[in-house]
């Protein structure tokens, strides 16, 4: 069980929507084993040309921000995707709810190098 606060976001709009739908109750299990673990569904969360590119499956992506018990963000905010596959969806949410929130501890395919945009 990984008792590190997250909220994670998972976008839910465009080309995510479909592979969002096998990955959302995946993760909604991973959170309810998490004591400070928020999941949020969000619209887009990465606005890139491929979200934008008509049928275009670009796979979901996941935002996952540590945090506090009080939701103050307490790191930087480790991106997650694409999620492509069922195999991809599990490997996420096992990562979300045993880890500690490490990014290294991801499969290097999962990894989604997030700029901080001001």
């Amino acid at each position: 069980m990984n008792d590190h606060p997250f909220n994670a976001a998972v976008c839910r709009s465009g080309p995510c929507a479909g592979t969002a739908g096998r990955l959302v109750p995946l993760l909604r299990a991973a959170t309810r084993r998490c004591p400070h673990g928020v999941l949020i569904s969000a619209g887009c969360l990465l606005h890139a040309p491929r979200c934008r590119a008509p049928g275009h499956d670009s796979g979901a992506y996941l935002l996952v921000q540590p945090c506090d018990v009080d939701r103050r963000p307490s790191g930087t905010a480790i991106g997650v995707g694409p999620v492509l596959t069922g195999a991809d969806a599990a490997a996420a949410a096992e990562w979300l709810a045993f880890g500690d929130l490490d990014a290294a501890l991801l499969a290097p395919r999962l990894r989604l190098d997030v700029k901080p945009v001001r």
